[in-house]
């Protein structure tokens, strides 16, 4: 095994996982017909675009702003954005730590965006990682095949000695299909837990 990746949200990072989550959070009353919008993990529309970097955030938050019908301020959508970001699953860092230590190449591929980075950049967790694999700055999602070759080259590491930790099925499912060891994680649950149990699986010692 040569690399050790996570996906970002739901494994190393706890996310809102809908519009009504991020909403309470964020303190944003939502009308009633956006209270069920769909789910904020599976990009689509223009949180795809953004997430590609085919937009900038203030392109984003204009074509929300049309997309919902007006009667929410740029400020409401920009807080709403800002809160879908809950922090880092407790004890994510000290196993990246550990990984770092053991001489275990670690890294991310993650379907984000460049406003969210700039908080996600600053965190333990994230901060240890030795490779960012982004989609806002590769221009691919997952799960297409082809974001997980791109970030082959960026690991300089193919199929069998990449693992991979993701909490949504497709997204595993892929990196499986291109030859990645990969698991599935359960975002509801602590993470750590499920992390180490993994590493086991895939006989990493740290």
């Amino acid at each position: 095994m040569k690399v050790m990746v996570f996906d970002l949200g739901g494994v190393l990072i706890r996310i809102s996982r809908s519009w009504e989550e991020a909403a309470d959070r964020a303190n944003v009353t939502l009308r009633e017909e956006h209270v069920v919008s769909g789910s904020l993990v599976r990009p689509r529309g223009n949180q795809a675009d953004l997430q590609r970097g085919l937009v900038d955030f203030e392109t984003f938050i204009e074509r929300e702003q049309d997309r919902l019908g007006g009667g929410y301020a740029t400020d409401d959508l920009s807080r709403l954005h800002g809160h879908w970001l809950q922090g880092e699953y407790e004890g994510v860092a000290d196993i990246v730590q550990r990984l770092g230590q053991a001489g275990v190449m670690t890294a991310t591929l993650s379907n984000t965006d460049a406003e969210h980075w700039k908080s996600l950049a600053e965190l333990p967790a994230i901060k240890g990682l030795d490779v960012h694999a982004l989609s806002f700055r590769l221009g691919m999602l997952k799960p297409g095949d082809e974001i997980y070759h791109a970030a082959e080259e960026m690991f300089d590491a193919t199929g069998p000695s990449i693992c991979y930790l993701d909490d949504l099925r497709e997204n595993v499912e892929a990196a499986l299909r291109c030859g990645w060891n990969a698991i599935q994680i359960d975002p509801m649950e602590p993470t750590a837990p499920q992390i180490e149990q993994a590493l086991v699986s895939f006989g990493i010692e740290c």
